[in-house]
């Protein structure tokens, strides 16, 4: 009798013990079931917003894209976007030759702060320290007047949100060269009160 119990006891821990074995795969078979979904979610999110960034840099790079591109010729709209293009994956790159080399010698730079307002020599000094900024063009119009043209374009930066870059070229005898950019932030008309109120503070 009590070899039967002894027997009965045994058989109750054993088949105990795979149920636990069982619970503990069906666990482990969800978990990495839910961990292979994330990471195949977290895939698909990496690969639009990959593809979301070059769809920008492929859109801006086409004249077709352009809101507007008025007095220009053919040529000259692709030197100017191109070189305006030039102009922000240099500074991305931190590559400050390329980046110096496309503003005339006598350009300014105006930055978002009200203090600002830099020559090529004092603007050089306050970039090469650094290790670049990076925006995406997602807009930009061009207007000829003569030997100038003038641009503005729409940016983003994960940092700053929406921004706005304006200026003008020259043309010269080494083509055409930014004689003016200025950076800044658009603020909506619903925000603008409360955003130049903590200006003035």
């Amino acid at each position: 009798m009590q070899s039967i119990i002894h027997r009965l006891g045994f058989i109750a821990v054993l088949m105990t013990t795979v149920a636990a074995f069982d619970l503990h795969a069906i666990e482990a078979a969800e978990s990495t079931t839910e961990q292979n979904q994330a990471e195949q979610n977290n895939k698909q999110v990496s690969q639009q917003v990959s593809s979301e960034s070059e769809a920008v840099i492929k859109d801006i790079s086409q004249e077709s894209e352009l809101i507007d591109n008025q007095g220009l010729s053919e040529a000259d709209s692709q030197a100017v976007n191109a070189l305006l293009n030039q102009l922000h994956e240099s500074a991305a790159a931190a590559d400050w030759i390329t980046y110096f080399s496309l503003y005339h010698p006598q350009a300014v730079f105006i930055g978002t702060d009200q203090s600002e307002r830099w020559n090529m020599v004092e603007f050089e000094g306050y970039a090469k320290p650094t290790k670049g900024w990076h925006y995406d063009v997602k807009s930009r119009h061009l207007l000829q007047i003569d030997d100038t043209i003038v641009f503005d374009e729409q940016l983003y930066s994960p940092s700053y949100g929406v921004s706005r870059g304006t200026g003008a070229l020259v043309h010269t005898v080494d083509g055409w060269k930014i004689a003016q950019y200025h950076l800044s932030f658009p603020i909506p008309n619903d925000k603008a009160k409360r955003i130049t109120s903590l200006i003035m503070q």
